[in-house]
């Protein structure tokens, strides 16, 4: 059974034009992929950099899955939201980043978006504030879906990730 540990943390975001953001955060493996420790999904705190505009969150990311199969390996799902004037959680944007197999530090640059609808969506946006969001998140886990949504590019989630690989060979993968 071959091995894989996920360390590092979701660092930081930057060119998003709010200053008050936080990160929830899902990792999202197929069937053969087991998790035998570690959070799958969490949420940052709430971070503001007033003089850059790039929030730090250094947010601590650990796993350790199982797998018996290559196919459809962990992939992390993010979804940004910030606080407006009012005090209120507003959503922003998502991102999907397939995690690397191969062993090592990788430092990864997530490009979020979000999706803008119609005319009438995107007045809601610009005046109330109000955001379209997907019924169930979990269809941008597959690639296949996501080509009719119609998309606005946000900002960029920077994420550092310590990549162990243990038994990868038995699969006749040279990692």
């Amino acid at each position: 059974m071959a091995e894989l540990h996920i360390i590092g943390q979701i660092s930081s975001a930057k060119n998003f034009k709010q200053s008050h953001l936080l990160c929830k955060w899902n990792f999202y493996a197929g069937n053969g992929w087991k998790i035998i420790s570690g959070d799958k999904e969490g949420q940052t705190q709430e971070s503001c950099d007033l003089y850059t505009n790039n929030p730090i969150w250094d947010h601590p990311v650990d796993l350790h899955y199982t797998t018996q199969t290559l196919q459809s390996p962990p992939k992390l799902l993010l979804q940004i939201f910030c606080r407006d004037n009012y005090g209120r959680l507003i959503f922003l944007s998502y991102g999907v980043y397939n995690i690397p197999l191969t062993p090592g530090f990788s430092s990864l640059n997530c490009h979020t978006w979000k999706p803008i609808g119609g005319w009438k969506d995107r007045l809601h946006d610009k005046f109330l504030g109000k955001s379209l969001q997907l019924k169930s998140p979990n269809v941008l886990i597959n690639t296949l879906d996501r080509f009719e949504v119609l998309t606005q590019s946000m900002g960029t989630v920077i994420i550092h990730l310590h990549i162990l690989a243990k038994n990868f060979d038995k699969f006749g993968c040279q990692l």
